[in-house]
């Protein structure tokens, strides 16, 4: 789902936030179970947790599924089977690990009335919480000090991940005649676990809204980190503090109109060289390049065929107009990142994609 307003993003988070909870307990006094097949659902993985006196069941989601799984040692085709077709199987492996190798572990946890809560992760107990609604407090007010103009341009909270996008309209410059792009900032986070807090640069094309994230131009580095319990509660603030205020340091410095000009110098490069000759097998080179579905593969030649740009940047707008065609929020911004990716390829690399036989 994309959210188009600020508003709604800070309504979306304090609704979300308001719904979680987190849950530490050690392995020794879990089990697991699932839940008998329906016509409209298979089974389903079950999380009982009874730790001093304090019971908990939990409906596991696909994620916390995984990362379960990869805990214990067990791969998570092999987990899924268990799950579908094994129940008993699934309790012996699962419980022999639990229990072979105890140790502490978060829950994330999400109420869902009238239905059990759900573990939305599984994770270490030093895990470092960097949740969403901490961005909104300590980062979106950074917004209206920053040096430059900001506008949001849009937001989606998925079950894995956060993304917020703003653009900076002062900097804008055109790639080519009539395609103008404008620089901006993607702030991304994930709270279970499935990626790791990042500030990037993003590149919007105005013409036709697409985006594009190049994160590589500003290197952005992940700067959350795990914090051991033995931490003294002052330690803990200091170091939160520490955190947010390199974050908000990382959001000044997307601004970089030096580094706005590099990104608009490499994408005018991609106007010019080899073109396409054959739209159809070049297209298939790109889906085997960067794994797309045969529906993804249809939107960027439909794209690609319907622009009649056959270089690489006409190759490159087509994978990132054919990610606006995407239901989900997380694989779009994976085409995003695609475009950029193909922006920065070898010649020799983007030869073999354009005159594909």
């Amino acid at each position: 789902m994309v959210i188009t307003t600020l508003d709604s993003l800070i309504e979306r988070v304090m609704a979300e936030d308001a719904k979680k909870y987190d849950f530490l307990a050690d392995t020794l006094w879990m089990y697991v179970a699932t839940t008998e097949k329906t016509e409209d659902e298979g089974p389903r993985l079950l999380l009982n947790v009874d730790e001093s006196g304090v019971a908990e069941t939990f409906h596991v989601s696909d994620h916390a599924r995984g990362q379960m799984a990869t805990d214990l040692g067990i791969p998570k085709r092999y987990f899924d089977r268990m799950v579908e077709t094994a129940p008993e199987l699934l309790k012996q492996n699962a419980h022999h690990w639990l229990y072979a190798e105890p140790t502490r572990r978060m829950i994330r946890a999400r109420t869902q009335q009238p239905e059990l809560p759900a573990a939305r992760a599984w994770l270490s107990d030093r895990y470092r919480r960097l949740d969403n609604i901490e961005i909104a407090r300590k980062l979106l007010p950074e917004f209206d000090r920053l040096s430059e103009e900001v506008v949001f341009h849009n937001a989606s909270v998925t079950d894995e991940k956060f993304y917020l996008r703003a653009t900076f309209p002062r900097l804008t410059s055109e790639v080519k005649v009539g395609e103008p792009v404008q620089w901006g900032v993607q702030i991304k986070n994930s709270e279970v676990g499935a990626a790791t807090f990042a500030i990037e640069s993003f590149v919007l094309t105005l013409a036709c809204t697409n985006g594009m994230v190049v994160g590589k131009v500003l290197n952005a580095r992940h700067i959350g980190k795990r914090l051991d319990e033995s931490l003294s509660d002052e330690a803990i603030q200091a170091d939160d503090r520490a955190f947010w205020l390199a974050a908000r340091d990382m959001l000044r410095a997307s601004i970089s109109e030096t580094e706005f000009e590099k990104v608009i110098s490499t994408l005018r490069e991609t106007t010019d060289g080899v073109r396409i000759t054959a739209p159809i097998a070049a297209t298939e080179r790109l889906a085997k390049e960067f794994s797309l579905s045969e529906a993804e593969q249809e939107a960027v030649l439909t794209s690609l065929a319907s622009g009649g740009d056959f270089s690489r940047w006409g190759a490159l707008s087509a994978i990132t107009n054919a990610a606006q065609t995407v239901e989900s929020f997380d694989r779009r911004v994976e085409m995003e990142e695609m475009g950029w990716s193909l922006a920065t390829a070898t010649n020799r690399e983007w030869e073999r994609i354009a005159v594909a036989a």
